[in-house]
């Protein structure tokens, strides 16, 4: 039989999950230096000691958020992996590279926040985020192992290397101006072809 929740319980998710979109949205545009438990406070139309009543402070907040926005990417990537099943190795890894995208460009503040406030958070913070990215580096450790096994991808390639290189790629997207027009297809198009083919002409 299903739990009914009562009305303040309900009201507390609301207000749980509006604190941690707003402060998503703060820390891409600030960072997580700039960005104080009074600004949070106030982008959520809060006192700052209401917080608490949510969270343990500003770092669990970050934390958590970061900690989504890496489950939010990977889920995405996941499932449209699963919808494309049946096609080519290397067709798939295009298709997780423009959902990667997408979802960091698209999507919500999430997965933005995480990429710029990694090397800024506590190292305690760092190291558990760490162990939360090693389950979506497995998605794209598996995706490129089976392209070479297919032989698309030479056999003496390092995979290592070609998997941190693509993801580089496509999170330094979020600091550098996209020329007008240019979303996450177009974008996953050119990395493709950089990485499988070439810049090199013929």
């Amino acid at each position: 039989m299903p739990v009914t929740r009562k009305p303040d319980e309900r009201l507390r998710d609301v207000s749980r999950r509006m604190i941690l979109d707003r402060t998503a949205g703060l820390l891409v545009r600030q960072g997580y230096g700039a960005t104080s438990l009074r600004d949070i406070a106030q982008a959520c139309d809060m006192k700052a000691g209401s917080l608490y009543y949510h969270f343990d402070g500003k770092d669990a907040l970050v934390e958590e958020i970061m900690t989504e926005g890496v489950k939010r990417v990977e889920a995405s990537v996941l499932d449209a992996l699963q919808a494309a099943s049946g096609s080519p190795p290397l067709d798939r890894v295009r298709i997780a590279m423009e959902v990667h995208l997408r979802t960091l460009h698209d999507k919500s503040d999430y997965g933005s926040a995480h990429i710029r406030c990694f090397a800024h958070v506590p190292a305690d913070i760092r190291h558990r985020l760490r162990s939360t990215r090693a389950g979506y580096d497995a998605v794209w450790a598996r995706l490129l192992s089976e392209a070479q096994q297919a032989g698309a991808i030479a056999p003496d390639i390092d995979l290592h290397t070609l998997k941190f290189a693509i993801i580089g790629m496509m999170n330094w997207t979020l600091e550098w101006p996209l020329q007008n027009g240019v979303g996450p297809e177009e974008m996953a198009n050119s990395f493709f072809r950089i990485a499988f083919m070439g810049a090199g002409q013929d």
